[in-house]
């Protein structure tokens, strides 16, 4: 692949990855505050086609550029996304240096650190450990079956792509 090929599919991956991290929040769930992560299947994505470098890249620019987007750059929301995508990239990178995980292993520990890093940004904003004790339990569960959610749809995205 060249470079004006890769750059292409980076664009690509990008793009999409802002697309589903600005209309994943109008879907219909039915806890508050949950989501699915479906912007962190291109991050997945990119970590088996490319390398962890694009990653990086990938998941930084989608929380920056949409959040600039929606119009909530640097508000409280904007911090909380991007600690969770912050620590769920680097967990998810220094475990898939061993190369041996599935796809979906990948994903299941990206959505639980994912919500961790949410939890702790959370706790430091509000000054609230008594809020994130009561709301941590149900969102880390709620993260294994939304990890392997987004874990199947990125199997079939590499599919599709490569």
């Amino acid at each position: 692949m060249n470079k004006t090929q890769r750059l292409s599919k980076l664009a690509l991956l990008l793009a999409i990855s802002i697309i589903l991290h600005i209309i994943e929040p109008n879907l219909p769930i039915p806890v508050y505050g949950v989501k699915l992560g479906l912007a962190n299947i291109m991050g997945l994505v990119t970590l088996m086609m490319f390398n962890y470098k694009d990653m990086i890249y990938i998941n930084l620019m989608r929380v920056l550029l949409s959040s600039l987007l929606r119009g909530i750059i640097f508000g409280t929301a904007f911090w909380i996304s991007l600690t969770g995508v912050a620590l769920s990239t680097l967990v998810v990178i220094l475990i898939n240096k061993n190369k041996d995980h599935s796809l979906y292993f990948l994903s299941v520990i990206s959505a639980i650190t994912h919500s961790i890093g949410q939890l702790l940004c959370v706790s430091y904003i509000y000054q609230s450990l008594y809020l994130v004790m009561y709301y941590a339990p149900m969102l880390l569960a709620l993260s294994v079956p939304a990890g392997l959610l987004t874990g199947l749809l990125a199997k079939e995205a590499l599919k599709r792509i490569k």
